[in-house]
């Protein structure tokens, strides 16, 4: 995807080399770019209010950039909002360069600077809005006594909180957050997003996010090594398979899923089914006979391929059969629901063995190469595996302390090491790429978390595998599964949303995503 790297996602120190580049190597003043930052909370805070309202807003300021930001945010909003009031944390003779040029400019225009002290704790009380400018994406480790205090004021009110560039408390890079953080209903971040305002626990005291350009030229950003990107939603039409008037399904990919055991032959038939939404010409499904005798009549476009298993191995006549289905797939998907016995292991060993083409492997499968997943190493074609945070921990004999809240470099460093594509799950999910390329999905809701639904995104991403390269048949597949969930949460509630549910929208999905992106 060409134009994917217009949301990049920055670690904090990535921001600064980027605001540093822009000041010293361009020559564009960091009051020129405080000033966009500060016009760019003011305009969301004026979104935030009632037009001709009797407002109060409280912009609660720090001493350093981030407080400078606050003062122009303040002086933006003055004249407009009736009442605004500057609270700083600190005292004026510890602010420096743009932060003290704008504390005199809030000064000049005959505005006072309240210092923060048990007199102003009133002011959150009665603030209709409050502008949390305290500290910057810089900030590390636990709050400071003072910062902690008017952190819990500004959560014990009752005001639209807007947080400039992240909320106060809030770790930019890990998502870790302090006891006291501010939780807001909107923060505007600057230049590029930030991992800790996209993953847990940071993303539930983000709110409404929004990152502003606020000047940075794109020379600055590539002066910066990066290979984080958010998933453009408006850009992802770009990826869909497209069709010539006179193709026919054997050119639209020939997949070959297996899948279920006993109990589990709704994992092969939401698999199967879901690589047919997802566009796959013809796809096959691999199980017991037992399996497709329960599936005789569903689903009906799926044929059915019967694996024998008897006396602790697979008949060669069958075994023959296997090996020629696997010569004949464009496609193979593997492990939803396959089980752990000696048959499931078996079946893995020949495709690895016998398959050379798109490769995607889930669940059962994950858990069954653990032990042989340097294989993946040498292998041609491509693979994808699509493990939630458990299955990941177990494939790679983590511990759960072990994986860190913001997953990017973990999952980076397993894509390079084993020449795989990773699709880790999650709320977001991401994809990893053996290039050192990782995307970030926000799309998807909780509704998600139930029994079935990695099934169908395995199902989607062996459909497309058929069509469009497997690199972005699983972006588009991430992002294709988890918006067919949020259409389907807009007419089903979450409580009662289930992997059919998703699998029924993914025509709407692509319907929406040609039309409304394309």
């Amino acid at each position: 995807m060409r134009s994917i790297k217009k949301n990049p996602v920055l670690l904090a120190e990535q921001m600064a080399a980027v605001d540093r580049y822009t000041i010293e190597k361009i020559g564009i003043p960091g009051a020129v770019l405080m000033e966009q930052a500060g016009k760019a909370v003011a305009d969301v805070c004026l979104q935030q209010l009632r037009p001709g309202s009797s407002a109060k807003v409280v912009v609660l300021c720090g001493c350093g950039n981030n407080g400078g930001d606050g003062f122009v945010v303040a002086r933006r909003l003055l004249g407009i909002v009736p009442e605004v009031k500057v609270i700083l944390l600190g005292s004026v003779d510890k602010l420096k360069g743009d932060a003290e040029l704008n504390a005199l400019c809030w000064q000049k225009l005959g505005q006072k600077i309240d210092l923060f002290e048990a007199s102003t704790e009133s002011d959150f009380l009665t603030a209709d809005l409050i502008v949390d400018a305290l500290l910057g994406t810089g900030s590390k480790g636990a709050l400071r006594a003072a910062y902690a205090r008017a952190a819990k004021l500004i959560n014990m009110s009752n005001a639209i909180v807007i947080a400039v560039d992240l909320p106060t408390g809030v770790d930019a890079d890990t998502g870790e957050v302090d006891e006291n953080a501010v939780k807001a209903q909107s923060t505007v971040t600057f230049g590029a997003l930030k991992a800790g305002l996209i993953f847990s626990p940071g993303r539930e005291y983000t709110g409404r996010l929004h990152c502003a350009d606020i000047g940075f030229p794109q020379k600055a950003f590539s002066a910066v090594k990066n290979e984080t990107f958010l998933l453009p939603n408006d850009e992802i039409h770009t990826l869909l398979p497209s069709r010539h008037p006179a193709v026919f399904k054997n050119k639209c990919g020939q997949i070959f899923v297996i899948a279920g055991s006993e109990g589990m032959a709704g994992a092969a038939a939401l698999t199967s089914t879901a690589a047919l939404r997802a566009g796959g010409g013809l796809v096959v499904l691999g199980t017991k006979p037992d399996i497709i005798a329960q599936l005789a009549a569903h689903p009906l476009e799926v044929v059915k391929h019967p694996l024998h298993w008897q006396n602790n191995s697979m008949p060669a006549k069958n075994l023959e059969k296997f090996r020629e289905r696997l010569q004949w797939a464009d496609v193979v998907a593997i492990g939803p629901g396959l089980g752990l016995e000696d048959d499931a292991e078996f079946w893995l060993e020949q495709v690895l063995s016998y398959f050379h083409g798109p490769l995607i492997i889930d669940a059962d499968g994950i858990n069954l190469l653990r032990n042989c997943k340097d294989r993946l190493k040498k292998r041609r074609g491509g693979t994808v595996l699509t493990p939630h945070p458990g299955e990941f921990l177990r494939l790679t004999g983590r511990k759960k302390d072990d994986l860190p809240r913001v997953p990017v470099s973990v999952a980076r460093q397993f894509a390079e090491e084993y020449n795989a594509i990773l699709l880790l799950k999650g709320a977001p999910s991401l994809v990893a790429l053996p290039d050192g390329k990782v995307y970030i999905n926000c799309a998807g809701n909780p509704g998600m978390a139930t029994a079935g639904m990695g099934d169908v995104l395995t199902g989607i991403i062996a459909g497309l595998s058929g069509q469009i390269t497997l690199e972005n048949a699983t972006i588009l597949g991430m992002f294709l599964h988890s918006r067919a969930a949020d259409i389907a949460a807009a007419d089903i509630d979450l409580l009662s949303l289930t992997a059919g549910d998703v699998l029924s929208y993914i025509p709407q999905t692509f319907k929406e995503i040609r039309n409304r992106y394309g």
